[in-house]
């Protein structure tokens, strides 16, 4: 299932600051610029020039940049969970679930780049408490997803968080490396099946030392 476009600036811009799109318009304004210049690229005349205001009116909805960039993580985190949830519940639970939470995790990334590139590129994800929830809360949604998939296989749920980090990290390598350009056809192989093929490995690992405990 594709992931809904963000809205064209130009849109934003017509419709304007009177009528209270202004907080929205400068993230998707930043979302865009991080794109090209990365999280700490990001300049106020610029993006003000983007949505058509003058900079004084930035701070009327966020005190700085770095609260801008942690409002695009934020936001990113939110569409994030979402996505990987209803990935799952369009195919059910189990693997055949899990797996399709890995494909909205990569399509996701490819598809929301610069939101993508805030929520784990910024300073202000690190720190704020409110953008830490809202990543647990992604990170809880893969979890889970793969707690179900682990208790099909006849595996301890417990050990689904350990296996979650893992799957979280590799998953994350491979977005990383496929929006950077560093992964092409050349290597003989696709991120998702890249990324399937991790996956299945950790699970059967997993099973294996289950039966051997």
């Amino acid at each position: 299932m594709p992931f809904a476009p963000m809205p064209h600036l130009a849109q934003r811009q017509r419709a304007g600051y009177h009528h209270g799109n202004l907080k929205e318009t400068l993230l998707d304004a930043a979302e865009a610029l991080i794109v090209q210049r990365g999280p700490l690229g990001l300049t106020l005349s610029e993006l003000a020039r983007m949505a058509g205001v003058s900079p004084a009116a930035i701070y009327r909805h966020y005190a700085d940049l770095n609260a801008l960039v942690g409002a695009v993580a934020h936001r990113g985190f939110g569409l994030f969970a979402i996505q990987l949830r209803m990935a799952r519940d369009m195919v059910g639970p189990g693997m055949p679930g899990f797996r399709a939470m890995g494909q909205a995790y990569l399509r996701f990334a490819g598809e929301r780049p610069g939101a993508y590139a805030a929520m784990f590129s910024s300073t202000m994800a690190n720190c704020d408490a409110d953008i830490a929830k809202a990543g647990q809360i992604a990170f809880n949604t893969l979890a889970e997803g793969l707690a179900g998939a682990l208790a099909e296989q006849g595996i301890d749920q417990g050990s689904a968080f350990s296996l979650a980090v893992k799957i979280w990290a590799l998953a994350h390598g491979i977005a990383t490396l496929t929006t950077s350009g560093r992964l092409s056809p050349a290597i003989g192989a696709t991120p998702e099946s890249m990324l399937l093929e991790g996956v299945e490995a950790m699970v059967a690992a997993a099973r294996l030392a289950a039966k051997s405990s």
